[in-house]
């Protein structure tokens, strides 16, 4: 079914045929100069794959300050039940020590800090997050080149949200007990070991974060891939980072050609808005929308009626425009044939040429990767029932083992395609 695309969608298929500064003026002219800036610059970046984790793609911090800071953030979307819970730390208040609680965190800081620890400790492998050689080193590194200082400035305010993120513990809750991950229902998982805060006792910057065991292991599994750049052109827009991170995480999950229905009640949840205007929360996501689809041009959404319609989509790192509501199909090239009669046009048609199985499973990514990995990327997200699709090769990996050489052709088609299946079984639905 055809239907309007949001503003961000039209100005990233226009590119593909229309010159960049001409395209430029026309955004505007028409107001959407932010919009087609934001798409643009994701457009022309380098791919950067950053991560979020799965509960926090589909539960979402406050936008806004709450009314009652100190209240835990409880969110939950189908098994998942995310527990966010501000606890008091020790601070010197004029010369004494007091146990202070500082609330739990809100608005889009928390958010860039999240999605920068968790990216670094998947790139990495490590729980131990380097954060930068000072403070103003890790706000470049967040993108705030231009960083503001004073009460109100960056600088304090994205502090501050780091030592509420610090200070809180969090629960993440699986409720199926059928699943390999039940035992870690009962389980409290804290993003970091212990409450470090910014400074150390010799008042400098404290460069690394340990994330906790049980967190860093959950989150291996649990990752969500993501674009860096679009991160970038959206830190000052919390809503604008909740749809993106929410449409990273649903649309890969999708399987079919039928659309996914979503009730704007359901999406008014996961982002905790459950309580806002219902009209005033439409306009307020159809307006994000417009600047989320210009940097993840690929997903596949219609927001335009009285529920929302989500159809299988790329992840936002694949850069180029390959959804079905975005695919430009250029004109057929005419070859003319002389004939002893009369000239024969003909137009050629492209034959699709099946995929060459590769002689080896792959050691690199199947996310990022090229020919190599695509048929596996396929058969994962095909029969891995909506899981990362490097969390379940990485799997087969370790269960295969030394045997893994030894597969190739179709034999190994088809070992890892029962192996995805099995894979979906054991962890039940996503």
């Amino acid at each position: 079914m055809q239907f309007e695309l949001p503003i961000g969608q039209r100005y990233a298929r226009q590119l593909t045929v229309t010159d960049p500064p001409a395209l430029r003026l026309e955004a505007q002219r028409a107001g959407h100069t932010l919009i087609f800036d934001a798409m643009r610059a994701v457009n022309d970046a380098d791919l950067v794959p950053a991560y979020l984790h799965s509960a926090l793609c589909a539960m979402s911090l406050p936008a806004r300050r709450p009314k009652d800071e100190m209240a835990p953030i409880i969110r939950q979307d189908g098994r998942y039940t995310l527990a966010i819970t501000p606890k008091p730390v020790l601070r010197r208040i004029d010369g004494e020590m007091t146990l202070q609680s500082l609330g739990v965190p809100f608005g889009s800081y928390p958010r860039v800090i999240l999605i920068y620890i968790m990216s670094e400790a998947v790139r990495t492998g490590s729980r131990d997050v380097y954060l930068g050689g000072s403070f103003a080193e890790w706000l470049r590194r967040l993108g705030y080149e231009k960083a503001t200082h004073g009460s109100r400035g960056t600088a304090s305010l994205l502090r501050g949200q780091l030592e509420r993120l610090l200070a809180c513990e969090w629960m993440i809750r699986w409720d199926d007990n059928a699943s390999d991950d039940a035992a870690f229902a009962v389980k409290e998982v804290k993003l970091a070991n212990e409450y470090a805060g910014l400074r150390g006792k010799d008042g400098q910057f404290i460069k690394e974060i340990r994330l906790a065991d049980a967190f860093f292991e959950h989150l291996r599994e649990h990752a969500v891939p993501l674009n860096e750049a679009a991160i970038r052109e959206l830190k000052n827009n919390p809503t604008a980072l909740d749809l993106y991170t929410y449409f990273a995480y649903r649309l890969q999950r999708i399987s079919g050609d039928r659309p996914q229905l979503l009730s704007w009640q359901q999406l008014a949840c996961h982002l905790g808005n459950a309580t806002e205007s219902p009209r005033k929360f439409r306009s307020t996501i159809r307006q994000s929308w417009d600047l989320v689809s210009g940097v993840y041009p690929n997903a596949h959404i219609d927001l335009n009626g009285p529920v929302i319609k989500m159809w299988s989509s790329p992840p936002p790192v694949e850069k180029r425009l390959v959804g079905p509501h975005l695919h430009l199909v250029k004109p057929p090239q005419e070859v003319t044939y002389e004939s002893g009669k009369a000239d024969i046009i003909l137009t050629p048609i492209a034959v699709p040429q099946p995929p060459v199985l590769p002689a080896a499973f792959p050691s690199g990514s199947l996310s990022f990767g090229g020919d190599a990995e695509r048929l596996f990327r396929q058969i994962a997200r095909e029969h891995g029932g909506g899981y990362d699709v490097d969390s379940i090769a990485g799997a087969y990996r370790n269960q295969v083992g030394e045997k893994l050489p030894m597969l190739s052709g179709p034999r190994l088609e088809k070992s890892f395609r029962m192996f995805c299946v099995s894979y979906a079984e054991r962890r039940g639905p996503v």
